[in-house]
């Protein structure tokens, strides 16, 4: 088989039906929590975005991006989740310049295409109004002109660098450990231009300077347990070594419901990889880049698997991102070593394309837009007399299409009304210890609607900490219907609305 005329058509055809499957989601899901929340962040002045982040945690990048987009494309659902579907759909056109810059094997490139076009989570995140797409853009693009600067030695390249990787750190500040994989192999590989990258990377510390007042805000925040923890404990993916095997087969296989099998395989892969670079000792130039590349994976990714059983701090299909790159060169550098590369090679695309396209069809069926469709049938039947309760953090979602569909309705409230004010995140420990002032606040809120006319329209999150409301309400009102919601895959926003009328 001649692989190099293959790769002329095979790789614009794997990218043409990545970008395909990306663009096809946006009609069938809807905006949940952290979406709604980016959007209301994102409609603030920039130097308010930076002030609310500093008690929160992320980075300002992807946020100033989205308030542009908003001003230049509008605030719809659609349009705005297009500004993240475009964001990855140039991270993949990328993927091919940075596989064709390291290796000269074409297997090794068509692979990683493969597996960058059909990674389930670059898929998800892509609809997700999130910072995510962005980061994984960023680390493309900085590992291309990283190597870049290295093979040519050229100030544009060496800028390029620094630029994508400031923007990766105000992106998301996770980002710090590609720069971090980035020095080690340049420290372990390419001891002879240290200098120079030292100076690189003392552009790129100046670069993250201005961040870093709220970069120790939110660190203060954390230690002061004044910032909610959001970040599940690393047990959630069966300790260190299954989050790593689960990380990378994630990337390279869409086999989404068969993680024994996936974790096998990725367990399989890496161990070859590690045989093959022993045994290759770096003859060619495609195994020194596999052995740098095989190398920062353990340093950026692994490194923060570790930095987990101490801290918790990894979210799997999220913060990972920034090693799929990695995981798609090393990926098609095992496939190119294998007896027989063009039926594994055709085997890995023909269950990733069937497992991509079985998410396809779970995405388009699966009912994710039913949290807008109840304010739907909200807005015809609610009336400017009637109150709302926005409980726990469904008033992000809420506010957000009660805005695009322009409904009217009468007072609305959020209890906690603390939680106005809060990041979009919630500490169900925190409302457990705040009865008494909660049980308060319920009365008081009850004394306000009494006063009205119209119905009470509750948007129920399921906290035990909420209890308050609830026998509150009970106690002076009459329930006269409850809606249920299906609960959102990705997290709980409000799962009922209850409807009250005065006795």
């Amino acid at each position: 088989m001649n692989w190099k005329q293959t790769e002329r058509w095979l790789i614009p055809l794997l990218m043409l039906a990545g970008v395909a499957f990306r663009f096809v989601q946006l009609p069938f899901s809807c905006i949940w929590l952290d979406e709604a929340f980016s959007i209301k962040l994102a409609r603030e002045p920039l130097v308010d975005i930076v002030r609310i982040l500093s008690s929160d945690n992320g980075s300002p990048l992807f946020y100033f991006l989205l308030h542009g987009w908003m001003k230049l494309a509008g605030d719809g659902e659609f349009a705005l989740t297009a500004l993240t579907v475009l964001l990855d759909c140039a991270a993949l056109a990328a993927i091919p310049f940075l596989l064709r810059e390291l290796f000269s094997d074409a297997r090794i490139r068509i692979t990683g295409t493969a597996c960058a076009a059909f990674c389930l989570p670059c898929l998800h995140q892509s609809t997700n109004l999130r910072y995510y797409s962005l980061m994984v853009l960023c680390t493309v693009f900085a590992w291309l002109f990283f190597y870049r600067a290295l093979h040519r030695g050229r100030m544009l390249d060496g800028l390029l660098f620094v630029f994508f990787s400031v923007a990766g750190f105000y992106a998301h500040t996770f980002y710090l450990f590609v720069p971090l994989s980035q020095f080690f192999v340049m420290a372990i590989f390419h001891r002879r231009r240290l200098r120079a990258g030292f100076m690189v990377f003392m552009f790129f510390i100046a670069g993250t300077a201005l961040w870093l007042p709220s970069l120790a805000l939110q660190v203060t925040g954390y230690i002061a347990g004044a910032t909610p923890e959001t970040v599940p404990e690393l047990m959630r993916y069966n300790g260190a070594v299954g989050a790593y095997l689960l990380s990378i087969s994630s990337q390279m296989l869409s086999l989404d419901s068969m993680k024994i099998l996936r974790m096998a395989v990725a367990a399989a892969l890496w161990l070859f990889v590690a045989v093959q670079l022993v045994r290759s000792r770096g003859r060619t130039v495609d195994d020194r880049h596999a052995r740098e590349l095989f190398a920062a994976h353990f340093a950026s990714v692994g490194v923060i698997v570790l930095v987990s059983m101490i801290r918790p701090i990894f979210w799997l299909d999220k913060m990972d991102l920034i090693g799929l790159p990695l995981v798609c060169a090393l990926t098609g550098y095992a496939v190119s070593r294998i007896r027989f590369p063009a039926l594994v090679l055709a085997v890995l695309i023909v269950m990733n394309l069937a497992g991509t396209t079985r998410y396809i069809n779970w995405r388009i069926g699966g009912k994710l837009t039913e949290q807008r469709d109840v304010i739907t049938r909200l807005g015809a039947e609610v009336t400017p007399e009637d109150a709302l309760i926005e409980t726990g953090i469904s008033h992000f979602t809420v506010e957000y299409y009660l805005g695009q569909m322009k409904i009217r309705t009468g007072p609305r409230y959020v209890f906690p009304e603390a939680q106005m004010t809060r990041p979009s995140c919630i500490d169900p420990e925190k409302l457990l210890k705040n009865q008494p002032e909660l049980t308060q606040e319920a009365a008081i809120l009850m004394q306000t609607l009494k006063k009205g006319t119209g119905r009470i329209y509750v948007f129920y999150s399921p906290y035990d900490g909420l209890a308050p409301l609830y026998s509150a309400l009970a106690a002076t009102f009459v329930l006269e219907r409850t809606i249920p919601v299906r609960q959102h895959p990705w997290g709980p926003v409000y799962s009922q609305l209850d409807v009250y009328r005065r006795r």
